[in-house]
């Protein structure tokens, strides 16, 4: 495995919202050794086609052959990253520069963990029928969670928004734990928190960065996903 990172994009028709803007800014950066895409229909690597971004020497495509859905999609991801680190990106949230540099002071200072996670502790909320941002996860800052404190971590506000908007950079050999989910029913609206769990089961850590910011698209009004999934479910017996 190659050193360096790898910012891995699952996609489903996501063009107009984020590949358009985020892709120049994956490429173009210095620190990022490939963008890998999954793409559920195909329409997003078409746009690549029109807007002359294939072929690039960074870019590396893939079209799903069935819609796997968003857990089985994030998964394809991890594998066919090529280099020690990735990022898996979600669609509805917006990434700058400074979140790539960021990550690397944080492996920097900590002397590059292979068994830990690095997660945004600043997760700027963006309501777009309100023109409004939040942050409510900035009590995180700072914490480091492991199979010690995780039952804890499920009782404390916000966790849900915290562990399932995911967009963490992992050690790629975490995906060696990551199981398949044959029904999408079992793991749709919580795909990112499933996959921190097993990785924390495997005792991997996450660490809750302060550097680390993004912004967050709210799309459902009613609020986050993971409403039929309770803390009790969650746990790690």
């Amino acid at each position: 495995m190659k050193p360096g990172l790898t910012v891995a994009i699952p996609t489903h028709d996501s063009w107009e919202g984020f590949l358009r803007g985020q892709l120049p800014v994956y490429l173009n950066h210095p620190l990022v050794s490939e963008v890998v895409v999954c793409d559920e229909t195909g329409n997003d690597i078409i746009h690549m086609y029109q807007e002359g971004w294939i072929p690039h020497p960074k870019l590396h495509i893939y079209q799903n052959d069935t819609i796997l859905g968003p857990y089985e999609n994030m998964r394809q991801c991890f594998m066919k990253a090529k280099t020690e680190w990735v990022a898996v990106l979600g669609s509805n949230n917006l990434f700058g520069p400074d979140f790539i540099e960021g990550f690397f002071n944080c492996i920097h200072r900590s002397g590059e963990k292979k068994k830990t996670v690095y997660c945004a502790g600043m997760i700027e909320r963006f309501l777009p029928w309100k023109c409004e941002s939040e942050n409510r996860t900035a009590h995180f800052n700072g914490m480091t969670i492991s199979k010690a404190n995780w039952n804890m971590i499920l009782q404390m506000r916000e966790w849900k928004l915290l562990l399932n908007s995911g967009n963490m950079i992992w050690p790629t050999k975490v995906r060696r734990h990551f199981k398949e989910f044959p029904s999408r029913e079992s793991t749709d609206g919580i795909e990112h928190i499933l996959l921190i769990r097993q990785a924390i089961q495997a005792a991997y850590r996450m660490s809750v960065e302060p550097t680390l910011h993004y912004v967050y698209t709210v799309i459902d009004k009613t609020g986050d996903a993971m409403g039929i999934f309770t803390e009790e479910s969650m746990k790690i017996l």
